[in-house]
């Protein structure tokens, strides 16, 4: 008995120091990210590297917020986003109730395609993209970032919602059109409520996915009239200098709107996620 006990304490605490190890290895960047950003120069090249600050300043924010192209690229990403988690949630909700409720000749291999789609990596993607935009002249428009982003984010939206869909009984959908709504007003107003978990989870999935997009970004816009915040983060890096000061800085400004999305949604997006895992 006592051998067993001891046996379960040696697990626990194996256990217990393998999560701290797991927990300090996922926080230690953005700890290292703030503390660098409130280092003066002079502090930030030390040797060696000091995880503590002797002069902490707000220098750095001062000139990310005011003499650099952060204010405007997160006003750019800010737009991008919205309007992408936006469309991506009208046709991903559309079309998983299409393919969840209505068996129609070829239904399976669109069904197949998407996953397909889900898989390409966006470097296969970019280039037949910059073809068509450039024939549409979408290029350096807020259009082509959307549109970019949501050929990569529809086909998951869709896999997921159509997941939450399937689970959704019938009978609810049957007795509300009995008392008159049509199959768009049964989707809104009963489906669409008893799947609020799968539409956080790609609401989320969507808007961490377009906000820190950085190829599309890179390739599709040209002024910082269009630049979201990962290109205007890369331009503090130049062929021979790096300023760390300023891009740690306003990566820490990048990351405000994912904590707290995350922070408010955290507990949605892990059920839906683990909903649509069970169900599908």
């Amino acid at each position: 008995m006592k051998r067993k006990l001891r046996t379960n304490i040696l697990v626990q605490s194996t256990s217990y120091l393998f999560l701290l190890l797991l927990l300090f290895l996922a926080l230690f960047p953005a700890v290292w990210m703030f503390i660098t950003s409130i280092k003066p120069p002079e502090e930030v090249f030390t040797l060696p590297p000091k995880l503590t600050v002797d002069n902490p300043t707000l220098v750095n924010y001062g000139r990310v917020i005011f003499d650099s192209n952060i204010p405007r690229s997160f006003f750019n990403s800010l737009v991008v986003t919205v309007l992408t988690t936006f469309f991506t949630l009208l046709f991903a909700m559309l079309a998983g109730y299409g393919f969840s409720r209505f068996v129609f000749r070829g239904s399976n291999t669109i069904s197949t395609g998407l996953l397909f789609g889900q898989m390409m990596p966006g470097v296969v993607l970019i280039m037949p993209l910059y073809m068509m935009f450039g024939k549409l002249h979408l290029i350096d428009t807020y259009g082509a970032l959307i549109l970019a982003n949501m050929a990569i984010t529809i086909p998951l939206g869709v896999i997921m919602l159509r997941t939450f869909f399937d689970t959704v009984p019938r009978e609810l959908e049957e007795a509300a059109k009995i008392d008159g709504c049509s199959n768009l007003g049964a989707l809104f107003r009963i489906v669409l409520p008893i799947s609020k978990p799968g539409i956080v989870a790609v609401s989320v999935y969507t808007f961490l996915h377009t906000w820190e997009e950085f190829l599309f970004a890179l390739i599709l816009s040209n002024s910082s009239s269009v630049k979201t915040l990962p290109i205007a983060v890369n331009e503090f890096s130049s062929e021979f200098v790096i300023d760390w000061g300023g891009m740690m800085s306003a990566s820490v400004v990048i990351s405000v709107p994912v904590l707290l999305i995350f922070i408010l949604c955290h507990k949605s997006f892990v059920k839906g996620l683990s909903d649509g895992s069970i169900k599908g």
